[in-house]
């Protein structure tokens, strides 16, 4: 089984059956997985900032460091290779608070409603997360078969289940016109 590792800050997508897909020590970062089963196209992005527009230009050199940025790099690269947009399994993890209680801007809370945000931007909703508390984890996903391996330090690894039943939402679109 070949492995393809994402640090913090980056972002990939494969094709290949035989490949897993990792990312290590999910603080106050956030990794997302997108899977599209009959395509069987699956990528990760592990972020670490909720929004580009807080670094100007270098949002551009580096978008997988974003939410907004990556999670849209990501769902590009994966049509790219020829998922279906109306097929993709989403899963989400991190968002931990590793600082004490002042914490430093609450980033990792930032984070996860950072990914909820992006995701309804781009007509996507996650079917399975794990997000908030206290803990680092480990993610990975399987290309071939989209399962989602979720390990925190101390527990068993254990499989995400998304929940079928979700459907993708839609993005507010706000209008301006008076009644």
């Amino acid at each position: 089984m070949r492995q393809l590792v994402v640090g913090v800050g980056e972002g990939e997508v494969s094709r290949d059956p035989d490949t897993v897909i990792v990312t290590y020590a999910l603080g106050s970062c956030v990794a997302v997985t997108m899977h599209d089963p009959i395509a069987r196209v699956a990528g990760m992005v592990h972020f670490m900032l909720p929004e580009s527009s807080m670094a100007g230009e270098k949002s551009s050199h580096r978008p997988w460091i974003f939410a907004d940025t990556g999670i849209s790099s990501l769902l590009r690269a994966a049509l790219e290779q020829g998922a279906d947009k109306r097929r993709l399994i989403i899963v989400t993890a991190g968002g931990a608070q590793l600082m004490n209680d002042a914490g430093m801007f609450d980033i990792g809370k930032r984070n996860c409603l950072a990914v909820r945000k992006a995701l309804s931007n781009c007509g996507l909703v996650a079917h399975a997360e794990e997000t908030g508390g206290t803990v680092a984890r480990t993610l990975r996903i399987e290309v071939a078969t989209g399962r989602v391996w979720l390990h925190v330090p101390g527990e068993e690894i254990r499989q995400m289940n998304p929940r079928p039943s979700l459907v993708p939402c839609r993005p507010i679109k706000e209008t301006n016109d008076a009644a």
